[in-house]
């Protein structure tokens, strides 16, 4: 079979016509959706600005991330420039759209109320995190990721994987109805420590492998010169392993400091419903007309 890097320039923007075709359709579908099929279904129900910048800027990321130089170099060049576009897809993409989800739009997604709170269902949040785990680290098993970077379908099928994993990963935190359909922020915080636990095991274990695990990348030339096989393999295992357990650190304090808040406003109304209420009983009666 010849070699992905023979095929390809390292610094090549890949204009796959599987992947348009995609990034176009999705686009169109969401401008749809916000567009005429909400002006028909839900006039009185407009998007707010922050829900289109949302989702086009994760388009557009996800855009750069497939057709850039970037995809070049993942696909026969440099195991780092491929962990760079999972991380990119699964951390940044992956909430951007779904933040670009209004609530209308998402109870139309999930029409009926179980579906809705499906992100608050302990079982769903063990399932999604299996699934999110074993998606990826199946598709970097040698046999399978070898055979992604020399099949365009297969690398486009990789892609849209990962993408799924992204989403099943962010939804019991951005659930796309409304926010009482998602976990609770105590669930928050201990799900984000537990979810990537085996993405960042290999992580850990690419870091410091002793050799290399695909045989394209030990093949290809070296891009950069002072970027060895081996070196190119540990900063991969790096960007698996450090800046999402850095993200997950970032937004656990978000729901922590958001919880505390969360409780502090809780007991202030608590505490004002209270002080009324005794003010009420120690008000004096009012006298009767004839007094």
């Amino acid at each position: 079979m010849q070699q992905a890097h023979q095929a390809i320039s390292p610094f090549a923007w890949t204009f796959d016509p599987a992947t348009i075709v995609f990034l176009i359709a999705l686009l169109a579908a969401y401008l749809a959706a916000i567009g005429p099929l909400r002006t028909r279904y839900q006039p009185d129900k407009p998007v707010a600005r922050q829900y289109i910048v949302s989702f086009v800027s994760g388009w557009a990321l996800l855009a750069l991330t497939l057709i850039s130089p970037l995809d070049a170099l993942g696909r026969g060049y440099l195991f780092a420039a491929h962990t760079l576009q999972l991380f990119i897809i699964i951390t940044a993409v992956a909430p951007l759209l779904m933040l670009g989800l209004p609530d209308t739009l998402g109870h139309l997604l999930l029409p009926t109320r179980k579906l809705r709170e499906a992100g608050r269902d302990p079982l769903f949040t063990v399932v999604a995190v299996v699934l999110f785990n074993m998606l990826i680290l199946v598709w970097h098993a040698g046999p399978y990721y070898e055979a992604a970077l020399h099949s365009a379908p297969l690398h486009d099928l990789q892609m849209l994987t990962f993408l799924v994993a992204g989403v099943l990963t962010w939804w019991p935190l951005l659930t796309p109805s409304d926010q009482y359909g998602r976990l609770a922020h105590p669930m928050q915080i201990l799900y984000l420590a537990a979810e990537s636990l085996p993405l960042d095991v290999f992580g850990i274990f690419t870091l410091f492998a002793a050799g290399p695990f695909y045989q394209t990348y030990a093949s290809a030339p070296r891009v950069i010169g002072w970027l060895s096989v081996i070196a190119d393999q540990q900063v991969g295992g790096g960007i698996l392993a450090v800046p999402g357990n850095i993200v997950d650190i970032i937004i656990m304090s978000i729901v922590f400091f958001g919880w505390v808040n969360q409780m502090e406003r809780a007991q202030r109304e608590h505490e004002r419903r209270q002080y009324a209420a005794e003010d009420a009983a120690a008000a004096p009666a009012p006298l009767a007309p004839n007094e």
